[in-house]
Parts: structure tokens; C-alpha cells; sequence
């Protein structure tokens, strides 16, 4: 009886071990053949590369664009990517920027268009703002400052005497600062018909500008549509 059991256990265990072999064996085939669907697609993705404009440096919402704006970089091609050729650069040279375009990003159509970004009778007005009429902190595009007018340096000046021109008004772009000067050239959205006062304080010497907080709504601002 024990010699039996003995055997029969015995005849038992090969079979156990046969079964599992076809398993492991599709196991392993499969791996292969995803291994190399993976290698065939890198393949393919690299060998399929775009030359494509990329912004070389940041472009400030409204700026109109010019070569010098744009970088040629080659990307591994994606069906659905939304990028522009470099062969399309002389379309978009001379078009305004939608919004802020980050340096080294990849540029496509939507972000610029070749219509006025401004409103009817909204101007971009340049200010020369000496370093007393300006905050201590450098302004920057996209900040919303209120434009005041105030007493000549040879009059008595008091807080009073300061005229708000604007109620608050957008910065498009702020010029750099010269070691050489104290003052600076900042350029401001600005409703056509607050722009002669505006103009005329800067003329003057007697602009100034005070920084808003960033979520206050400008007076007049780019089309967004």
C-alpha cells in the first residue's frame, strides 16, 4: 500500500510542471513583441522629425512680433501637435501677440493675430517717468499703475496738487533702466481720450505712476476675442 501511494504521488508532480511551460512560453513571447513595438515606434517618432519656431525670448501680450522674436528648433514629430513650421516665419512677422509668450516655448497660430489687438480708441501712449514718480520695485508688462499729473519741481508741491489722469491703466512695456539716467520709458494702454494729458505731463516731467494691485481692472485692456 505505501509503495503505492509512493508511486502515485510520484506520477503526479512531471505532470504539474508540463502544464505551466506554454504559459511561460507565451509569457516571454509577448515581451519580446512589445519590446519591439516600443523600439519600431522610437524609431519611427525619431526618424520623423519638424523644424519648428520656438519664442526666443518672452513676448509680452500685444508686442508686434519680428523675426528676431522667433528660434528654429527640430521635435520629434506628434500627430495633433500644435506647433508652427519654421517655413510659416514670414506669416507671423508683423502680428501682435495674444498674450504672454514665455521664452522657449513653442509657438502656435492662436497665440498671435494679424488684426489690431487694441480696441477703437485705445492707444498705446509712451511716458518718460523720472525715478520720484515711479515705485522703488521695477514695473513690468501686465502691471496696472494709476497715472497722475503732478505740480512742476519749482512749485511748491503738495499732495493735493497731484491730478489722476488715469484711474488705472495697463503697462505694455517697460524700457531698461540706464545707469546714466533717472528716469525711464514706459509705454501704457490708455483710453484715446485721456492720451494728450497723459502725453503732455510726460513733456512736462510731471507724470507719475503708481503700481495697482495685479488683479485691479484696467480702464481699457487688449481684445481678447
Amino acid at each position: 500500500m505505501t509503495t503505492a501511494t509512493s508511486g502515485a504521488n510520484a506520477s503526479r508532480l512531471p505532470a504539474r510542471s508540463r502544464d505551466k511551460r506554454p504559459a511561460l512560453a507565451l509569457l516571454a513571447l509577448l515581451l519580446v513583441l512589445v519590446g519591439a513595438l516600443g523600439s519600431a515606434l522610437l524609431v519611427y517618432r525619431t526618424g520623423n522629425r519638424v523644424q519648428v519656431l520656438v519664442a526666443s525670448q518672452t513676448i509680452q501680450q500685444g508686442a508686434q512680433v519680428t523675426e528676431d522674436d522667433f528660434n528654429v528648433t527640430e521635435i520629434a514629430f506628434e500627430e495633433g501637435a500644435q506647433v508652427v513650421s519654421a517655413e510659416s516665419l514670414p506669416q507671423f512677422v508683423g502680428s501682435q501677440a495674444v498674450s504672454t509668450i514665455p521664452q522657449g516655448s513653442l509657438v502656435s497660430g492662436q497665440m498671435f493675430t494679424p488684426s489690431e489687438l487694441a480696441e477703437p480708441g485705445v492707444q498705446q501712449v509712451g511716458v518718460v517717468v523720472a525715478s520720484p514718480g515711479r515705485p522703488a520695485d521695477a514695473m513690468r508688462a501686465g502691471d496696472i499703475v494709476r497715472v497722475f499729473a503732478t505740480a512742476p519741481e519749482s512749485a511748491v508741491a503738495a499732495a493735493e496738487d497731484a491730478e489722476q489722469l488715469v484711474e488705472a491703466a495697463k503697462v505694455v512695456a517697460v524700457g531698461p533702466v540706464v545707469d546714466t539716467s533717472d528716469t525711464i520709458h514706459v509705454t501704457l494702454l490708455l483710453p484715446e481720450d485721456a492720451a494728450p494729458a497723459v502725453v503732455a505731463a510726460s513733456a512736462t516731467g510731471t507724470v507719475a505712476l503708481s503700481l495697482l494691485p495685479a488683479d485691479t481692472t484696467p480702464v481699457v485692456d487688449w481684445r481678447t476675442e
